[in-house]
């Protein structure tokens, strides 16, 4: 037992030179070594190589439960300089909830990095920003912790494991595990995990108080108090943390479905030759010369005339010619007056999408819900949005819902009437109420599934290949 503990050990701090001299035989060296290694704190600034690492060896049984103790350590220490604050419970709780004992080693691996960023982006936030919106207030920390996930699935010896485990889609399994964690959480299972490892760290406290000199015995017993403390605690102040972070989970579970979404398209498409692929404007022209669809009109006549002046009121999106992409120029989509618009937490917007690489969920044109709700057809979206199958193939659509303490600003009217290409008289007629937003307002977490519009993916009764194209499956661009 020993020669694992010490093995253990080894991983987060060399061993002391006098445990050495003594040929392993000085018992207050070996107290001095344990009492060093529960004393690790979060490392907020871990480099990629020390994340990826620290999370390779935690599935190491017995560096695993040191691991974990010096975590709930840490934790506690938090806590103990205020005992009121909700937030460093609800780190505490991404803490335990990584220590599930119902999760396999290397989804909880995979899940400790994503806590672990989570709990990073809880330590270091405001207090009102947390109070507002823990998700919003954490996003940045937790897209941080999608990408060191990733880092770490690329490792061969992971992939390997994903491959025994017969897990065809990882995110998705992850997103699935998150969802099962969201709904098991229970302050019951919480101090369950917590008594657990009360129990280790008693087991090293008792250590360290045998072999080691009576200061260090004092200092250790001191920690356990401060750790006890807190257990005393937890019953009442755990219970206040389930409900932020049972939302939490279910966006990161989100969070984590379109990941799945933007990682296996990408490994689809790449070796799909008969991918969805939009119309050009001279092959959509040159549709348009065999057989006019009924949502074009060949009249040359602009109905809804393109509005001449961008709009400029302080804290809005920049739609005018020096506002950045894909804003630039964006106001020559509207007709008449554009109005500026602020639309509160809960309200749900949609954008019709197709499945090709080009149509990101997070664009800049959308509409409102009663628009969406009055269309019936194809042919009624691209003619009252004035939107060119070369633009949008259209065939599924994806809703973003305002999520709570963000207001979303955007810009809203009709939309003008296009013309295909100069010298011809092919024209869309427009007068929908269109939305334009700027895509870096919209959160992650905001986005719903994509879904079938059920209008199909032709636009001029061609006959699409659509084997092995991931139809369904969200597309968010990240700058």
């Amino acid at each position: 037992m020993w020669d694992e503990l010490e093995n253990a050990l080894a991983w987060y701090a060399a061993a002391p030179g006098r445990w050495v001299d003594s040929a392993k035989q000085d018992l207050s060296a070996a107290a001095e070594w344990i009492w060093e290694v529960l004393q690790g704190d979060f490392n907020e600034e871990q480099t990629t190589a020390q994340v990826v690492t620290n999370t390779a060896i935690s599935m190491i049984p017995i560096v695993d439960q040191i691991c974990d103790v010096r975590d709930l350590v840490a934790n506690c220490r938090k806590i103990h300089d205020d005992t009121n604050n909700k937030w460093a419970w609800v780190a505490l709780v991404l803490t335990l909830i990584g220590l599930f004992p119902t999760l396999g080693s290397l989804v909880k691996g995979c899940l400790k990095i994503l806590f672990a960023y989570g709990r990073r982006g809880v330590l270091s936030g405001s207090r009102a920003a947390l109070d507002s919106d823990l998700w919003n207030a954490t996003r940045r920390s937790v897209e941080a912790g999608i990408r060191k996930l990733n880092e770490f699935l690329a490792r061969p010896a992971v992939r390997r494991a994903i491959s025994r485990l017969r897990v065809d889609n990882i995110y998705k399994h992850l997103a699935s595990e998150v969802r099962r964690v969201a709904a098991m959480l229970s302050v019951s299972r919480l101090t369950g995990v917590f008594d657990e490892l009360l129990g280790a760290l008693r087991k090293f406290v008792d250590m360290i108080q045998r072999w080691g000199s009576a200061a260090l015995g004092t200092r250790a017993g001191q920690l356990l108090e401060s750790v006890l403390r807190v257990r005393r605690l937890a019953n009442a102040k755990l219970a206040e943390a389930l409900a932020p972070v049972r939302h939490w989970l279910n966006q990161l579970a989100r969070r984590l479905d379109i990941e799945a979404d933007m990682q296996y398209r990408a490994l689809v498409n790449a070796r799909n030759p008969h991918a969805y692929a939009r119309p050009r404007v001279d092959d959509e022209l040159a549709q348009f010369e065999r057989a006019k669809p009924e949502w074009v009109d060949k009249t040359g006549r602009l109905r809804y005339e393109a509005t001449e002046r961008a709009p400029n009121v302080r804290g809005w999106p920049n739609i005018g010619e020096s506002g950045p992409r894909p804003l630039k120029g964006a106001f020559e989509t509207f007709h008449g007056n554009i109005n500026h618009v602020t639309y509160p937490p809960g309200t749900r917007l949609y954008r019709v999408v197709d499945p090709g690489r080009r149509s990101f969920d997070n664009g800049t044109f959308w509409m409102t819900e009663a628009e969406f709700r009055k269309l019936t057809s194809k042919t009624e979206w691209r003619r009252r949005f004035a939107v060119w199958a070369n633009w949008n193939g259209n065939g599924e659509y994806v809703t973003y819902t305002v999520p709570p303490g963000r207001p979303l600003r955007a810009w809203e009217g009709q939309a003008a009437s296009q013309q295909l290409k100069l010298g011809y008289d092919y024209v869309l007629e427009g007068g929908a109420r269109q939305i334009v937003l700027d895509p870096g307002d919209l959160d992650i977490g905001g986005l719903g599934p994509r879904r079938a519009t059920g209008w199909g993916y032709s636009d001029f009764g061609e006959s699409v290949g659509l084997v092995g194209v991931p139809t369904l499956k969200n597309n968010w661009y990240s700058q």
